[in-house]
């Protein structure tokens, strides 16, 4: 029979199982009237309209279908910034001379990714030699040369890419290839570069030419900034075009940018080059 206490409990457990069957119950009769209320209500009212339409009601079931509200298109919020952080208004205007470039229905260059998968190719490389001076099985100090090589391999794969950054990519903030002409030959590639330093209210945009793709980026034309002159419109000469804005023209007291009239401004500026490059071929 076993201890009084022992029975006590049982005794308990079987009141507790008895209270929560009791209580889910009425819960599930519930949930059953109201979805079975609910299809009546729908039944019905797709016999009303069948009948106010003068269609059988078979057929009637068969064409409703419920409409779905359309979604409500999402209003751009206007992108602002403070006015003294200069890193944030030169990649607000950044990413809109990219995106005018990049535009199906506007200028609609394709993106130059070789460069950048070199540089990922690369830095997976170093990743790689750390990742192995981990796992490899020995022991301090009998895996004390493969600890040396991977560190060294792991600093020149990041000098690789340190010396990019700073002697051949420079200000550069897109490469696109060039587009085909009527034969379907692809012309020089755009190296996009742009330069805002701190403390200045000078925003300037750049156009070099890229004959041999990203790869060839060492070789090609480089970007040099020429001295303030706002407002007197794109500098073309050889292949090279750049024009220089105030920022006070596309952000107000308040820090707001004003896109779509710097996007009207890139995208006659990239127009006039290729109108340069077009009258060059002549």
């Amino acid at each position: 029979a076993g201890p009084p206490w022992l029975s006590t409990r049982r005794a308990r457990s079987v009141r507790i199982r008895v209270c929560k069957l009791t209580t889910q119950m009425p819960r599930k009769e519930k949930k059953e009237r109201e979805s079975a209320e609910r299809r009546e209500q729908e039944n019905d009212e797709v016999v009303g309209s069948a009948h106010a339409d003068g269609m059988p009601d078979d057929a009637k079931k068969k064409k409703k279908k419920k409409k779905r509200a359309p979604k409500p298109q999402e209003e751009e919020l206007p992108k602002r910034t403070c006015l003294g952080d200069s890193g944030t208004m030169k990649r607000m205007m950044d990413d809109a001379a990219v995106k005018v470039l990049l535009e199906e229905d506007g200028l609609a260059y394709e993106e130059d990714i070789a460069l950048s998968n070199v540089k990922l190719i690369v830095g997976f490389a170093g990743v790689a030699a750390s990742l192995v001076s981990h796992v490899y099985p020995a022991t301090f100090p009998k895996n004390w040369w493969v600890l040396l090589w991977c560190c060294a391999f792991y600093f020149i794969c990041s000098g690789i890419l340190q010396l990019l950054l700073s002697f051949v990519e420079l200000e550069a903030i897109l490469f696109t290839k060039g587009k085909r002409d009527s034969t379907g030959k692809r012309g020089p590639g755009l190296n996009v570069s742009s330069h805002f330093p701190r403390f200045q209210e000078v925003y300037t945009l750049g156009i070099t030419p890229l004959p041999r793709g990203s790869i060839g980026l060492a070789w090609s034309a480089k970007f040099k900034p020429q001295p303030l002159e706002p407002g007197n419109g794109p500098r073309i000469a050889d292949g090279v075009a750049q024009q220089q804005w105030l920022v006070s023209d596309f952000f107000d007291d308040e820090g707001f940018f004003h896109e779509e009239p710097f996007l009207e401004e890139a995208r006659a500026f990239v127009k006039e080059y290729e109108e340069s490059l077009l009258k060059k071929s002549k």
